[in-house]
């Protein structure tokens, strides 16, 4: 018997999915028809990739009703100030 893997927490964080945007000059002045995925618009405050990490991180720790989640990153990172952001947002406290 085939089972399919257990399913992983996540909370959806990101507006998705971001849109495509033709570069109209670009792709004319190239001769080739060029599109550029906007994900700069997924949300509050990280893009891309970062949200979609954020939103499995986050989805873990609430299955797991933990009352702290340590991230780590830079001094200029949002990774430090983003997790929390999303917490508020999404009416945990």
């Amino acid at each position: 018997m085939v089972t399919g893997a257990p399913p992983i927490p996540r909370i959806e964080l990101a507006v998705v999915p971001t849109p495509l945007l033709k570069l109209e000059r670009l792709s004319q002045e190239l001769g080739i028809e060029l599109w550029v995925k906007r994900d700069d618009l997924t949300g509050l405050l990280e893009t891309g990739n970062k949200i979609r990490k954020l939103e499995f991180l986050v989805g873990e720790a609430f299955a797991r009703s933990a009352d702290t989640l340590i991230t780590c990153g830079t001094l200029q990172s949002p990774r430090s100030t983003d997790p929390d952001a999303h917490r508020r947002r999404s009416g945990r406290i």
